[in-house]
């Protein structure tokens, strides 16, 4: 057994008490539509409404000393799950946010009792104002999504489909930093050799897909895409070497097919999921002959969304849906 899966299968003990095991669905409709058996991991059922808060949990149960204030940059989930967890542990939060964050992922960060500073549109913008924040204040940083502790935290996703689903051909994730990516690659990988894991991305964010292409992490000058999670320009260092030697291969989907996929799933399952949420299974969908006649999980990584915003893009209003 490798460190990294040890570190994996010691996460889940101690994240245990914080979290949900989130369930498995599945729609025989959507099997008949997509032509494959689909299992829907809803990560966006967890606590905070996403699968931000496994990571986090992790890295601060292993911190020797937790210092009286932390802080993060986020475009939203992480953010949340940061900010929730700083309060279980009676810290303060200050996370910094973009200028076009969500309105409904703002709100939610200060119901948990975070302070919210925005911070340009970039990741790198974000990263840049906290980093400095943290030298001035002293602040304890939350790594995203590349840090070790986050990636095995985010690896117990796949620990629990494999209680309920011993067997399956593909796993699909939604990829923006990488962190869910890479954690859950290498544990399916270290676990069941045979099943293919695939990072998914908007067609106009796919930096994970080109860097799997060209065998060298890649960076995209920007990303415009309703998927607000997933918009990193560019993968983790410690992300990328695990998804590079786990990964079979990138897939992407556009917007009109992600805002389908949304609509599939509050048809059919009854779900509220974001644009990030839906990723995985529109990228199954924008690539339905290449798993035709197999078992596939797709996971659905967040359900943080304005209500009216939902609304205005599952009713078809926007722009650029079909």
């Amino acid at each position: 057994m490798t460190r990294q899966l040890e570190d994996v299968l010691a996460a889940r003990i101690r994240i245990k008490p914080f979290i949900h095991k989130t369930p498995i669905f599945s729609s025989q409709t959507l099997n008949r539509q997509l032509g494959c058996e689909v299992f829907l991991k809803a990560e966006n059922l967890q606590k905070t409404g996403s699968f931000k808060a496994r990571g986090v949990s992790n890295f601060l149960a292993t911190r020797e000393a937790i210092a009286d204030e932390i802080t993060t940059y986020s475009s939203g989930n992480h953010a949340q799950a940061t900010s929730w967890a700083a309060a279980r542990h009676q810290r303060r939060a200050t996370v910094f946010m973009p200028e076009d964050a969500s309105p409904a992922k703002v709100a939610a960060v200060k119901h948990y009792g975070g302070e919210v500073q925005f911070a340009g549109l970039t990741t790198q913008d974000r990263h840049d104002a906290c980093h400095a924040y943290a030298e001035r204040t002293g602040a304890q940083i939350v790594p995203p999504y590349d840090h070790e502790a986050i990636i095995a935290g985010q690896g117990t996703v796949s620990l629990e489909i494999l209680e309920e689903l011993p067997q399956f051909d593909a796993l699909l994730l939604p990829t923006g930093g990488g962190g869910l990516c890479a954690g859950n690659a290498f544990t399916i990988r270290s676990l069941r050799q045979t099943t293919r894991v695939y990072a998914c991305e908007p067609t106009t964010a796919d930096d994970a897909r080109q860097s799997l292409e060209s065998g060298t992490l890649t960076a995209i000058n920007f990303s415009a895409t309703i998927a607000d999670g997933t918009r990193a320009l560019c993968l983790g260092d410690r992300n990328w070497a695990l998804i590079q030697q786990h990964v079979a291969g990138g897939l992407v989907a556009d917007d009109p097919t992600i805002i389908e996929a949304m609509r599939d799933l509050a048809r059919y399952l009854k779900l509220i999921v974001e644009p990030s949420g839906a990723l995985a299974l529109a990228c199954l969908a924008a690539n339905r002959e290449q798993f035709a006649g197999q078992k596939v999980v797709v996971v659905l990584s967040g359900g943080n969304i304005n209500m009216d915003t939902y609304s205005t893009l599952t009713a078809g209003e926007y722009a650029g849906s079909a």
